[in-house]
């Protein structure tokens, strides 16, 4: 083998090693973006869900009290109006979780990180 192959070999092995790197650092990035995703997630529906059990223990507790102090001749209309107050509470509250679920972009980083690693190798692999 002459000279120029050797240098031929070893830049196609610092190549394939910072290839290799770059890989490992991608993937690492990825899984640490996976898991702050999935703490976020936890933390939002582990909050529905504590919100859900008091709500609804404190929602049962005064419409049972409310409806009890009331006169006979207006419990029918409280009842009524209270159960269209609780379906606008669920409503809100549904419509709150999905625009929590539905902020952020998972994985920007990673995305943003891999489309800058595109941009350089074609402008390495177009000036030649």
């Amino acid at each position: 083998m002459n000279s120029q192959d050797l240098g031929l070999a070893d830049r196609l092995r610092r190549v394939v090693e910072r290839t290799l790197e770059l890989a490992r650092v991608r993937l690492e990035l990825l899984g640490v973006e996976l898991q702050a995703e999935l703490l976020r997630l936890f933390a939002a529906l582990t909050g529905l869900l504590l919100a859900l059990l008091l709500g609804a223990t404190a929602l049962l507790m005064l419409l049972f009290a409310a409806l009890m102090w009331v006169p006979d001749a207006w419990r029918a209309p409280l009842g009524l109006g209270l159960g269209v107050l609780c379906l606008l509470a669920a409503l809100l509250s549904w419509r709150w979780a999905r625009q929590q679920l539905s902020q952020g972009m998972p994985f920007a980083a990673s995305v943003a990180e891999l489309n800058r690693d595109r941009r350089a190798l074609d402008s390495e692999w177009g000036a030649r």
